[in-house]
């Protein structure tokens, strides 16, 4: 059910007044948030949203074009261990510009961060890709507390193979079949999500799991459920102060 007008300007209102509070510290480094989960599950959309709504009340976002679909040099997508591995290293390298450059962001948005990464190396072992030991030592390195410690908000955006392919093949020409946008990758990469939550969700500091399967939400109310997370852990981080 999408939020009342109510509900939204009560948002509004809070969005505000936490960033009166912030720049009272314009010092304090910024709260960072990643969004994780099977393509097609309205990350991309969602993100979107939630970047216009605090952008348009004044905060600084960083929100970096999403590494593994927009950057990824075209050489390294048939290899998906190095794939991966640029994706990952690419979130890092946000994680710490957003902590240590000087643009004083308020929020770091990461589409696909540390625990995204987790998930894919997690499915690369289960698909025979890479060795178990090798799948631990790029865990033990991406949950380093240094940087794992830094991530404040992991949002984990679920749906069916079915609802993402009626979402991929929608207005398309064809439906054939790609690598990854076919039924079995994408149940495989559900369970490897589902087996990388389980392990590791309670090394971040708040996980939110979204179902967004068809009929479970809409675009609307999924943004207004992340946007008001971000405000009440914004609002936290001060009154802790």
């Amino acid at each position: 059910m999408n939020p009342t007008a109510d509900q939204m300007e009560e948002l509004h209102s809070q969005a505000e007044a936490t960033l009166s509070l912030l720049k009272g510290y314009p010092s304090c480094r910024p709260l960072f948030v990643e969004f994780a989960g099977t393509p097609k599950s309205g990350k991309s959309t969602c993100i979107d949203t939630v970047n216009h709504f605090f952008r348009r009340i004044g905060y600084k976002v960083l929100a970096p074009t999403e590494g593994a679909s927009k950057r990824t040099p075209y050489y390294l997508k048939d290899d998906y261990v190095a794939f991966n591995a640029w994706s990952a290293t690419y979130a890092l390298t946000h994680i710490l510009e957003g902590r240590y450059g000087a643009d004083d962001y308020h929020i770091v948005i990461l589409d696909r961060g540390l625990f995204d990464a987790l998930a894919w190396f997690e499915l690369l072992k289960g698909n025979g890709d890479i060795t178990s030991e090798d799948c631990s030592a790029i865990h033990q390195f991406l949950l380093i507390g240094h940087w794992r410690e830094l991530v404040d908000l992991v949002f984990l955006f679920e749906t069916d193979p079915d609802t993402s392919l009626e979402r991929e093949n929608r207005n398309k020409l064809i439906e054939e079949p790609g690598r990854a946008m076919n039924p079995d990758f994408l149940a495989n990469l559900n369970t490897a999500y589902e087996t990388t939550r389980e392990q590791y969700a309670d090394k971040f500091k708040s996980f939110f799991t979204i179902d967004t399967g068809k009929g479970k939400s809409t675009e609307q109310s999924t943004a207004f459920e992340v946007a008001q997370a971000i405000v009440d852990r914004l609002a936290q981080s001060q009154a802790d102060r």
